[in-house]
């Protein structure tokens, strides 16, 4: 082989292991960005869950609240009633 051909089949060598090793790396990015996009999904999966669980605790504190300032109100009226009665 000459110097020529000798330095030809290098180029062709470090060529053939970049465009490898190139491969390997779009590859491994590609992957990446898949199960980037997969993880996005389930983030945003569980901040709608949580975003649900959040109102639906809202609501039931409200409701809870309402029924309390109810039973307040109820036991106010029957104690104004029972302080009627215990004054006449």
């Amino acid at each position: 082989m000459t110097y020529g051909e000798l330095i030809q089949a290098g180029l062709i060598t470090a060529l053939a292991v970049i465009g490898y090793f190139l491969r390997m790396v779009h590859t491994d990015v590609r992957k990446t960005v898949e199960d980037m996009g997969k993880l996005k999904g389930k983030v945003e999966l569980v901040e709608q869950e949580a975003r649900l669980k959040y109102q639906a605790i809202q609501e039931q504190t409200q409701l809870e609240l309402k029924m309390l300032a109810r039973n307040v109100s109820d036991l106010s009226t029957a104690v104004k009633e029972l302080m009627l009665k215990l004054h006449n």
